[in-house]
């Protein structure tokens, strides 16, 4: 069950739309349900990167039972995030993945090993 949560310090103005984009991504490259992904798209306006509030960025958590090709889904949400929050410098788009075990990983009351 991947949950990807992007934290910005961009003003979003269709948040919302990221936020599938991301998600139909994230379900296309891990290669698992789309009805299982949870993405959270979160500003915050008191956020620096570089040591300067006035570099825009993003910082990123993948959580998920396996995740594939790292390299790939780290390309494609780079690119997908400078293009849709407009980040000129991808220095800015710092991504942490983590690999959640299936028996700490629940969903509808139950875990997933």
């Amino acid at each position: 069950m991947p949950y990807l949560t992007v934290y910005t310090n961009v003003e979003l103005k269709d948040g919302h739309k990221i936020a599938e984009d991301a998600s139909h991504l994230t379900a296309e490259i891990l290669r698992k349900p789309e009805s299982y992904v949870v993405t959270n798209i979160i500003y915050n306006p008191n956020m620096a990167f570089g040591g300067s509030h006035n570099n825009k960025g993003a910082l990123v958590e993948l959580k998920s039972i396996g995740l594939g090709n790292k390299d790939k889904y780290v390309a494609e949400i780079t690119d997908l995030l400078a293009d849709r929050l407009g980040i000129s410098n991808t220095q800015y788009i710092a991504i942490a993945l983590i690999d959640a075990p299936a028996a700490y990983t629940a969903c509808a009351g139950s875990t997933f090993g």
